[in-house]
């Protein structure tokens, strides 16, 4: 394998990760609520599976779930298929999730055929620029935000968000 830059700083990046990710998982991960955050989702722009340029804003008045992750990353693969589900069932009432894959496109793109998800997928924020913005401020993934109707942040979580969790988190917002 021939050593690139980019490949360099995807590795430097999925490093860092996971190690955060192991140690959010290895000291408890709850989720942070919104008398912790006090903050509004900022917007961005980063380009989904198919090239489109996607910006977070096109979700204003829903209540949004948004999940960075990656496909090397063995917690964000388990709970992606409950993020599946949950949209399924939080869709009629104005839930969207949102996946931020920090990640190749090519590795996204093999992993949605294989595992289909449900809900918009974005490639980027590989410097963790975004994530942290969002509270992110151990660099892991799994990472999820939960966004209120009215742009607010509700909840974080650094690790595998539960189900169940996410489902209370998502009824309170309702």
């Amino acid at each position: 394998m021939r050593l690139t830059p980019s490949t360099v700083l995807l590795a430097a990046v999925a490093g860092t990760a996971g190690l955060a990710g192991f140690l959010a998982h290895r000291h408890g991960s709850e989720a942070r609520p919104a008398e912790a955050l006090d903050v509004s989702r900022f917007d961005f722009a980063l380009k989904d599976i198919d090239g489109q340029t996607r910006r977070v804003s096109e979700w204003d008045g829903k209540v949004l779930v948004i999940n960075f992750w990656a496909t090397w990353c063995a917690p964000c693969r388990e709970e992606i298929p409950e993020f599946v589900r949950l949209q399924r069932e939080f869709a009629a009432e104005g839930v969207q999730f949102l996946g931020v894959a920090v990640d190749r496109l090519e590795a996204v793109r093999r992993f949605v055929s294989a595992v289909p998800v449900n809900y918009p997928v974005l490639i980027g924020d590989e410097d963790g620029n975004i994530s942290r913005r969002y509270g992110n401020d151990l660099g892991a993934l799994p990472f999820t935000v939960v966004v209120d109707r009215a742009g607010r942040i509700a909840a974080t979580r650094h690790g595998i968000f539960p189900p169940a969790e996410v489902s209370t988190a998502l009824r309170k917002l309702l």
